[in-house]
């Protein structure tokens, strides 16, 4: 007899507690191609151990098992898995249907695990239905047909990929007498017409008397071989080939893997949302903080740009050898005298020096026009200098200080307001003069003319600005040096430069006078890595809250493997590998990220703008204007959240679909 299974001393035990249980051992027998065999005997003999081992579902203590050549008591999970996808077809005693597929979408299981396009397998299933007499039930659920109907959808799942051996474990066990007889004669017709090798295991009497031949086990060994008389015709008959080829694709295609996943985060709706929802809210948080770091940077660039990054701002440097003495002004190594700024306007490529000179703190200051006396404050710097926020600085009357002018004083709108007679406006006060009171904090009191040059928009009462030649005027009081901008020179110089790309060759030749240079493109560079480390501390608080909604994901895959470990089992049995079961949860892990991501980016840039245009409307009541967009998501911050939150989706789901993948599929397929 040509042996298509052969089994040498096969042992099986298992380990319970500190007991050991035998449930096979020294098992022998051979098994032909085409053979019709039952397996008989009590609870406990050692009969679905034994169909376990023959459907590599399980592995051998000791002994051999071969089949079709393949030594499956050796044989790694590769193998084995390779053995139930192509060679075996499992027939269950409570049919294993996945409950939320049709019977043509159960059928097509096989097939969908080794690879077939989704049309060819769809039509194979579609012709093995009607062949097992279910033509009219393939939409249907398994719900939604009786016992009969369902086990006749196993067989077809068993039969579709042209299997050599069927395994059906109390394949009548759940039907009534009249269905079992119906379904063993199908069974019985099929592996006489098409010649696979088919083991039963059965209680039942009547099922055995279909096979040729019954083995009857009792307590893990062969207690009985019986040979039932065989339908010689029948037997003969044998030559006719399977209808259906095996596949000769390998593998679960990404698609179907995919589209498996949004099937099954479809079965608990309200659970998925609520799951997706954490990671909704981090991306949310994530995309509305981090778009705002990235407005308010293109901000303070787009004000960099404007104020001009051709400029150059030089200060002295001054000697770190000195000895320190904490009551005596530093001395700079090159004044910034008017000499040297003289020097640096001459050199080729400058378009203007505009100094700048600040005034010593703690001066008492105040205004006397026309015999009244106002309290003001004196601005730092000069020309330059803004009295309110950006955009609300621009001039109403008059001009503001330049490189020529270089004297005189400017007025906020709040402080000329208080200067106005009835009728007047600002342009009255345009040339009027001024006396500047100032009292030293010993008591010496000086008074300095000056007369308005100009009214500047802004929102304090009390700001004025005075020009170079007052500045110079009053520190000369102030240190007693008539001569202080020859001997100390001025605080800084603004070296305007004829265009950027000027700029490096100026700061090479104004930093060998021994001056320090910084420019508003150094400066701008050193304000977008704040601004980047700014967007990365807001970033970290959608990411935290990313990381919580990756406990929601993993707990939610978890209780989905508890529910699906049968469909788990099943998966396995029909020829599913481990990875195959890790990527399909994985998938599903990675797909509710995904969701999320994709809501929260557009509920994010949609809170962004909420927040802009609130943030608009109190700066223009405030009279500030010319504010940009200040919330703006760029193209790589949608598509990196959507890709963090699917990769976080994804980790998320490592761990349980890692335990699902190790799932025993013999344990999986009890578990009710």
């Amino acid at each position: 007899m040509i042996e298509n299974i052969r089994l040498s001393g096969l042992g099986r035990h298992f380990q319970r507690g500190e007991m050991e249980v035998q449930a096979l051992h020294g098992i022998d027998l051979s098994i032909a191609p085409g053979e019709f065999l039952a397996l008989v005997g009590p609870s406990g003999s050692g009969k679905s151990t034994l169909l376990n081992l023959l459907g590599g579902l399980d592995r051998p203590s000791d002994g051999q098992l071969w089949l079709d050549g393949l030594p499956l008591h050796t044989a790694n999970d590769k193998e084995r898995t390779e053995h139930r996808r192509h060679r075996v077809g499992f027939i269950f005693q409570s049919f294993n249907l996945l409950p939320r597929l049709t019977a043509l979408e159960n059928v097509a299981i096989p097939l969908t695990l080794a690879g077939v396009g989704k049309s060819e397998r769809e039509a194979r299933a579609a012709k093995m239905l009607e062949q097992v007499g279910l033509g009219h039930r393939m939409d249907h659920y398994p719900a939604e047909m009786s016992g009969g109907e369902q086990q006749r959808t196993a067989v077809a799942r068993a039969l579709i990929h042209s299997p050599s051996l069927i395994l059906a474990d109390e394949p009548t066990g759940n039907l009534d007498s009249t269905t079992g007889n119906e379904v063993m004669a199908l069974l019985k017709k099929l592996n006489s017409e098409q010649g696979i090798t088919l083991i039963v295991v059965t209680h039942d009497a009547d099922v055995a008397a279909f096979a040729d031949r019954i083995v009857r086990l009792k307590d893990g060994t062969i207690a009985e071989v019986v040979q039932n008389s065989r339908d010689e015709a029948a037997t003969t008959a044998r030559t006719e080939p399977s209808p259906f080829s095996p596949p000769t694709n390998s593998g679960l295609r990404i698609r179907d893997i995919v589209r498996s996943a949004f099937r099954n985060l479809g079965r608990r709706p309200v659970r998925n949302i609520l799951t997706a929802g954490g990671v909704l809210i981090g991306i949310i948080t994530l995309v509305a903080m981090v778009s705002f770091g990235v407005g308010v940077q293109l901000e303070v660039q787009r004000n960099f740009e404007t104020l001009g990054l051709e400029n150059i701002f030089v200060s002295p440097q001054f000697d770190e050898t000195d000895e320190f003495e904490p009551f005596a002004q530093p001395k700079p190594l090159t004044p910034l005298t008017p000499d040297v700024a003289s020097r640096i306007r001459a050199l080729a490529g400058v378009k203007s020096v505009q100094p700048t000179l600040e005034l010593p703190s703690g001066l008492d200051v105040s205004m006397a026009v026309n015999g009244e006396v106002f309290p003001v404050r004196l601005l730092q710097g000069t020309g330059q200098m803004q009295f309110g926020p950006p955009g609300a600085t621009d001039m109403a009357a008059g001009s503001d200080f330049t490189e020529a002018l270089t004297s005189g004083a400017v007025l906020v709108s709040g402080l000329a307001d208080t200067l106005l007679a009835e009728g007047e406006s600002y342009q009255d006060l345009l040339g009027q003069s001024i006396d500047l009171e100032l009292r030293l904090p010993r008591g010496e009191t000086d008074s300095f003319p000056t007369r308005i040059i100009g009214i500047r928009n802004g929102f304090g009462s009390r700001s004025i600005d005075i020009g170079l030649d007052e500045r110079a005027d009053i520190k000369s009081w102030w240190f007693g040096q008539p001569d202080i901008l020859e001997t100390e020179g001025y605080d800084r110089l603004v070296v305007e430069a004829d265009d950027i790309d000027t700029v490096p060759q100026l700061i090479e030749i104004i930093e060998s006078l021994d001056l320090q240079t910084q420019s508003l493109g150094s400066m701008l560079d050193v304000a977008n890595q704040v601004l980047s480390l700014l967007q990365v501390l807001l970033g970290s608080v959608g990411g935290l809250a990313l990381l919580v909604a990756a406990l929601g994901v993993a707990n939610t895959m978890m209780m989905a493997i508890y529910e699906r470990t049968r469909e788990i089992g099943v998966l396995k049995a029909l020829g599913a590998s481990s990875a195959e079961i890790r990527w399909l949860f994985t998938s599903e892990a990675g797909l509710i990220g995904l969701g999320g991501g994709a809501i929260g980016l557009l509920l994010g840039t949609l809170l962004g703008q909420l927040v802009d245009w609130i943030a608009h409307r109190y700066l223009i009541n405030e009279g500030v204007t010319g504010v940009g967009q200040l919330s703006v998501v760029p193209l790589w911050l949608a598509l990196g959240s959507m890709v963090f939150a699917t990769v976080i989706g994804i980790i998320a789901g490592l761990y349980p679909a890692a335990r699902a993948a190790r799932l025993d599929p013999v344990t999986a397929l009890r578990h009710e």
